[in-house]
């Protein structure tokens, strides 16, 4: 018996997008000056941090130069990684942000959880000190779980498509960006400096196509 060549698709992709910024060194600085005055003034909030200093969700708002840069740079990327990924979606649709500072000291993580109503979720890497023990791979890393679900232990093989988990720690000046429904967890800090982020959301309203002139 023959056959012809197998047509293969993959149905139900999770893209995963990885941005490093031109010249961060100098917009990572000014960021964390700006950064220290809003925690001495500001009590910050509880979501998924255990430990640490969360901001207000106000990124895209706020005023002080450093913060603003970085905010159309955000603005920037989700365009391009919107394009990327999804070339026939208009490129005049509007499209809502917004976004926090997460400062984790030492054994602050990030609890199991998801990132509901919005489209694109991503953290950009402000400061990622190295762990207090050179061998640790895990101190700060962002891990995603698969949302397939459990495949099983008889089906398990050990390749790329079958992975349960994904585990990364970018380097400073880097922005990740994955669709918002894809569950993730950060690993304790093992460093004796703060790590810092900033988290951030983006989706496109109803209605969000602009009229036409």
């Amino acid at each position: 018996m023959s056959f012809q060549e197998p047509e293969a698709r993959f149905i139900f992709p999770n893209p995963f997008l990885t941005v490093r910024l031109d010249d961060s060194e100098a917009l990572n600085r000014d960021l964390l000056k700006e950064i220290a005055k809003r925690q001495k003034a500001e009590s910050g909030i509880g979501r998924s941090n255990q430990m640490g200093w969360h901001s207000a969700t106000d990124l895209f708002e706020r005023k002080e130069p450093a913060h603003a840069r970085l905010a159309a740079e955000l603005r920037a990327i989700v365009a391009a990684c919107t394009a990327k990924v999804m070339p026939d979606v208009p490129k005049d649709l509007l499209v809502r942000h917004e976004g926090w500072i997460n400062l984790s000291p030492t054994y602050a993580l990030n609890a199991p959880h998801d990132h509901p109503g919005s489209f694109w979720s991503g953290t950009y890497y402000i400061k990622v000190p190295p762990p207090d023990d050179p061998t640790d791979k895990y101190s700060g890393a962002i891990e995603f779980i698969d949302p397939r679900g459990s495949m099983g232990t008889n089906s398990r093989i050990e390749t790329a498509f079958t992975r349960s988990k994904f585990t990364v720690r970018p380097a400073a000046g880097t922005c990740l960006l994955w669709p918002s429904y894809l569950k993730h967890w950060v690993h304790p800090n093992r460093s004796s400096e703060d790590r810092v982020t900033v988290a951030f959301n983006s989706w496109f309203p109803r209605g969000s196509q602009r009229p036409r002139a």
